[in-house]
């Protein structure tokens, strides 16, 4: 038997590489590239639309870190006060998947109510999702004074991100039950 060897077609080879390009087109485009974390990791070119500092549309992750943080102890703040002065008025507001009753209680609602407020005051173009409903009739005007603690501002390093990428999640308080006691 004789060695048999590759015979490449030249159509072939011109439609892998037609493939090829279109690929490589839509990765670098745009069109792909949002489906693939890899293609994201590239920093906008400074001084550019996307890159300018301060633009409406980016929120620097650090300076978010920062506020989720303050929000926190706020948010803590709140509930402390509630449950010093057992003004609990807690409420069944459904039940849970092991048939335990899920209670809100005035601790949860003061607090959703300063996280969000914060939150929603210093990011306005970040989505904020939250466990309770936050009636923006309501809503109190809180300012965030942009500092930075130095433990945030040593480890971590500015990075500004498109605003519509950012989802924002909260809990106010996590364990109601062994909150109300029960």
């Amino acid at each position: 038997m004789a060695p048999m060897g590759i015979r490449l077609s030249p159509l072939g080879m011109a439609v892998f590489c037609l493939l090829g390009l279109g690929v490589l087109y839509h990765l670098y485009s745009g069109f792909l590239a949002g489906r693939f974390a890899f293609f994201m990791l590239s920093e906008p070119a400074a001084g550019g639309p996307d890159g300018a500092r301060g633009s409406a549309a980016a929120v620097d992750l650090r300076e978010l870190l920062a506020v989720s943080v303050l929000a926190a102890v706020r948010g803590g703040e709140e509930v402390r006060r509630v449950r010093e002065g057992n003004v609990l008025n807690e409420k069944a507001k459904g039940k849970t998947r092991e048939g335990a009753e899920e209670k809100l209680t005035s601790g949860d609602l003061l607090s959703n109510r300063r996280m969000c407020q914060l939150l929603r005051a210093a990011f306005p173009a970040v989505q904020i999702n939250s466990e309770e409903h936050v009636d923006t009739a309501d809503q109190e005007t809180v300012y965030w004074d942009r500092s930075i603690p130095e433990d945030i501002k040593e480890k971590i390093q500015p990075k500004e991100v498109p605003a519509e990428s950012v989802t924002v999640w909260i809990d106010p308080l996590d364990a109601t039950q062994e909150y109300t006691g029960v």
